[in-house]
């Protein structure tokens, strides 16, 4: 089992080819009663004209916000699980875009919002009118259900064994179409609303067309009980984790320990979950963070997990909570000049080379420095061993480590990835300096000296 780096798209941001909007593709994001109503035209013939530079970004798999037939841009509210959203293109677009990203060895998740749909739905239509549909909605107390109370939302009787049927569990039903058609993966929106085991029933009927398929729950808790169902979570615990940290609202040492026991108690499938910094339901990486960006990107893509980019923020793009944080693809900020990128680009890199970060095991590392977190990862050997520091406080610190590795010898060094930093191996410990509002990934090199080795026979 091993991670993989994945990017997320809300179609309708992304590119258009088409030109199905109703809104001009340089209009600036606007915060008013139609936001959700804006179409600015992005459609999956757009992503396929795009994938050489998914190509470029050497990410492994795509993630699709929902692309069916909705009442709103995020289509969150489907009206028809069974037909894409004209906007976006049809069925034979679909394939189109599965095709030409396995031509190029990237993988296609897409999004589904089993727990509601829209309140213009056909169904919900029919079943304010008493017909059989009635049964396929949740109805309490004289009166249907609505996520979070919104009234566009209306939520699934999932319990209803006919529903379940035309959703997940007869051959020809959604799910079951879309995977044959060419989907490899699943993200079940509001998972958490969708409770065990009816989330046992979908994983089992998707793994019934291949064990290859992964599931993602988007699950806002803590993952122990929730990752032993699926394939891995929307690792949002991670997300406060950083967030803290860098906000110094919470200490390094306090930090690691959640760490630590949230890793153990996740087991491997943490590898498969994804390290969450920004979506279309939060602000920017950018926003969020401050000048401490780069220290939030270095712990997404080296703690235990997939690390999932949000389309743009590998170029800088900012915004606010939605809907600021779904503007469109700045496509003229994509060159060689962009030193986001270039950042990403060589965190990227450093990740797909790197497999203690794909398949390494996390160790704990003890600090002389409350403030500081460290952590380590390895696979096999010393030689892919990545060692992690992060100073998210003013102050330049003077830092001693202590963690499992026999392998650490004594007036050696380690070397940073990402600066000309070094830090020293004493008796077994590791110490130096770390700049402030800082990180390092440090690793070793086999030779120091001309002739010299202290690793050869390793």
């Amino acid at each position: 089992m091993e991670a993989k780096i994945g990017y997320q798209i809300f179609p309708d941001r992304f590119f258009s080819y088409y030109n199905r909007g109703n809104t001009p593709w340089d209009m600036p994001i606007v915060k008013d009663f139609n936001s959700g109503k804006r179409l600015y035209g992005g459609d999956l013939k757009g992503i396929e004209e795009k994938i050489y530079y998914l190509k470029k970004l050497n990410i492994d798999f795509i993630y699709l916000t929902p692309i069916f037939k909705a009442n709103s841009n995020h289509r969150y509210d489907a009206k028809d699980f069974f037909e894409i959203d004209p906007v976006l293109g049809d069925a034979k677009d679909l394939k189109s875009l599965i095709n030409k990203l396995h031509e190029n060895k990237i993988e296609l998740c897409l999004d589904i919002a089993l727990n509601h749909m829209s309140n213009e739905s056909d169904w919900f239509k029919k079943a304010l009118n008493g017909e059989k549909e009635k049964a396929f909605f949740r109805y309490e107390n004289n009166d249907f259900t609505y996520w979070r109370d919104h009234r566009s939302l209306v939520e699934l009787n999932l319990e209803n064994e006919e529903l379940q049927k035309i959703l997940w569990k007869d051959e020809n039903s959604v799910i079951k179409k879309w995977t044959k058609l060419g989907v490899d993966h699943w993200r079940l929106d509001c998972a958490y609303d969708l409770g065990f085991e009816i989330l046992e029933d979908i994983v089992k009927n998707i793994k019934s067309l291949g064990e290859n398929h992964e599931i993602i729950g988007e699950v806002w808790a803590y993952p122990k009980d929730w990752i032993k169902i699926m394939d891995g979570i929307m690792n949002y615990y991670y997300t406060i984790i950083i967030i803290n940290l860098l906000n110094n609202k919470l200490k390094g040492r306090t930090a690691s320990d959640i760490l630590k026991k949230t890793i153990y108690d996740s087991g491997l499938k943490i590898l498969k979950s994804w390290n969450m910094l920004s979506s279309h339901d939060s602000a920017r990486i950018k926003n969020i963070f401050g000048d401490k960006w780069k220290l939030a990107v270095a712990m997404q893509f080296t703690l235990p997990g997939s690390p999932m980019i949000y389309y743009g923020e590998e170029i800088g793009m900012e915004g606010e909570h939605d809907p600021f944080c779904r503007g469109v693809m700045e496509w003229d900020n994509v060159n060689e000049n962009n030193e986001t990128l270039k950042f990403y680009l060589k965190l990227i890199d450093l990740f797909n080379n790197s497999i203690s970060l794909k398949k390494g095991k996390y160790y704990e590392v003890i600090s002389n420095d409350d403030e500081i977190l460290a952590y380590y990862r390895k696979y096999s050997s010393i030689r892919d061993g990545k060692l992690i520091v992060i100073n998210p406080t003013s102050q330049e610190k003077e830092i001693q480590l202590y963690f499992e590795e026999s392998w650490l010898l004594d007036a050696m060094h380690l070397f940073d990835h990402f600066s000309d930093n070094e830090l020293y191996i004493e008796m077994g410990s590791v110490k130096g300096k770390i700049p402030p509002n800082s990180f390092g990934i440090f690793h070793m090199k086999e030779k120091e000296y001309k002739t010299y080795s202290a690793y050869k026979r390793l």
